[in-house]
């Protein structure tokens, strides 16, 4: 596995070969990130270009667009959002306890949604935002072999929460009578899957299990899956991820959310001070400790402590308790966890 450092350095390097010096200008609905930026990234000539996006929010209030210059946290900020509409507003993901996994949706197929949301999550990787990190394993899996056998799936791969719970009692069944009611249960669909065992045992249980799960989450979403992949060789990010396997942590769901954490949002958000013996060094010290302070009341959940008796209304009660240190780099930044590069000057 690489280091945060390598794969940074992996991805500047690769961004800087595959990128062209030009700009893109677009305009985003902040109502409606995902039908704005689906029309923008399935245009034809959007794949034929290398340029770095330049992002403009519309204002659907006002008619009239905001006004301040894309130096890089607009367009953070929109691929912060962007993330959040694939997997959330798109119709092409189901949730399982793993991870995301794509949702066979016929309409989004024959339109190409697919190979678009893997424009995306190109672009996104590319051009610096937050990781679209929410895929369960086994798509990863499939994504960076290309080959289906190469899938390792649970039961927990499943979004049907029925089928789920059907294959889990069937995993887990300690005595024959037990493993044979759980099997009935699959009785409805498991004589449409060629090739599983029809006689199931405690010795071929985790064969059909296996193969069960690798038919409902892989095998019946594979076109979905394939033009996901299409679009993933947007910016040659689908031959990085096969050429460097640690690089899949870009597209994995992580164990833990790191972009919560106090010290990790000040590692992103570092001081830049006066030279020493300066009238400004000391105060700027000062506010960097404060600062710090700030991120770990936030953290404990102690933020309101430091009003005293202060009234505060409800909707400021119920800000305080959801307040997070990913808020406070989201507010900095655009984004609420580690862009899949480091920030630059021109980023």
């Amino acid at each position: 596995m690489l280091s945060k450092e390598e794969i940074a350095g992996l991805l500047q390097a690769h961004s800087e070969r595959v990128m062209t010096l030009g700009t893109r200008q677009i305009y985003i609905s902040r109502a409606n990130v995902w039908t704005t930026a689906l029309r923008v990234f399935k245009r034809p000539s959007f794949a034929e270009s290398c340029d770095k996006l330049y992002v403009t929010f519309a204002s659907d209030e006002h008619d009239a667009v905001e006004d301040a210059a894309d130096l890089g946290g607009p367009r953070r900020e929109f691929f912060r959002l962007l993330v959040k509409a694939i997997f959330q507003d798109s119709g092409a993901f189901e949730g399982t306890p793993n991870g995301c996994t794509p949702r066979l949706n016929m309409l989004h197929l024959q339109n190409g949604v697919y190979r678009t949301i893997g424009r995306m999550m190109s672009t996104i990787i590319v051009q610096g935002g937050e990781p679209p990190a929410f895929l369960s394993p086994s798509v990863v899996d499939y994504i960076v072999s290309g080959d289906i056998l190469q899938a390792h799936v649970t039961p927990d791969d499943i979004g049907d929460p029925d089928l789920r719970e059907n294959l889990n009692k069937v995993q887990h069944a300690t005595l024959q009578d037990d493993l044979d009611k759980a099997v009935s249960c699959c009785d409805s669909w498991r004589y449409q899957v060629e090739g599983l065992p029809l006689t199931v045992t405690m010795a071929n249980r985790d064969v059909f299990v296996k193969n069960a799960v690798l038919y409902h989450t892989v095998l019946q979403r594979q076109s979905c899956l394939d033009q996901l992949i299409d679009g993933l060789s947007h910016y040659g990010v689908l031959a990085l991820l096969r050429e460097n396997h640690s690089l899949r942590v870009l597209l994995d769901i992580p164990g833990e959310d790191k972009g919560q954490e106090a010290d990790f949002v000040a590692g992103i958000l570092k001081p830049s001070y006066s030279v020493l013996g300066s009238n400004r060094r000391a105060k700027e010290e000062l506010m960097v400790v404060k600062f710090r302070e700030f991120l770990q009341c936030v953290q404990n959940k102690e933020l309101r402590d430091t009003y005293g008796d202060r009234t505060l209304t409800d909707d400021e009660e119920a800000f305080l308790k959801t307040l997070s240190p990913g808020h406070i780099l989201a507010f900095a930044t655009g984004e609420q966890q580690s862009p899949s590069h480091w920030f630059s000057s021109n980023s």
